[in-house]
């Protein structure tokens, strides 16, 4: 709604709102990254299997297991990197240029989002690896 507005009043005031990329980058962070572990508790990520169709259950099965120990990997390093990087935006004070909004909140969301990812791909993984011990 706020682009399509934006987009409306460029073309046709010559006047967009200002502070539209602010906004919409910030609401892209909130959207993407709380919208992540959810899906994926939800088992509902596009994929796809091209290649692994082709398989059979149990290499399928070790390549599902492999992606998603590299998927913590690297949500890790994410989560990781985000918080070093709030804590540091965070003791510069670093704002927004137009509505002087902090900064750093978002990037703690960033690191939450990908904490909280980690912590869905351990469950399945370990939820995985229970099925295949039980059977």
């Amino acid at each position: 709604m706020l682009t399509s507005t934006d987009i409306f009043l460029r073309r046709f005031f010559n006047s967009p709102f200002p502070f539209t990329y602010e906004l919409i980058e910030f609401m892209l962070v909130l959207v993407a990254y709380s919208y992540i572990p959810f899906t994926t508790s939800l088992g509902r990520h596009v994929s796809m299997d091209t290649l692994t169709s082709r398989l059979s259950p149990a290499a399928r099965k070790k390549i599902i297991l492999i992606g998603d120990f590299l998927t913590i990997i690297i949500f890790g390093l994410i989560s990781w990197q985000n918080v070093l990087q709030g804590l540091n935006v965070l003791n510069q004070g670093a704002t927004t240029a137009i509505l002087h909004v902090p900064k750093f909140p978002f990037q703690f969301m960033v690191a939450l989002g990908s904490a909280l990812a980690c912590l869905v791909f351990l469950s399945k993984i370990i939820k995985s690896q229970m099925e295949v011990g039980t059977k």
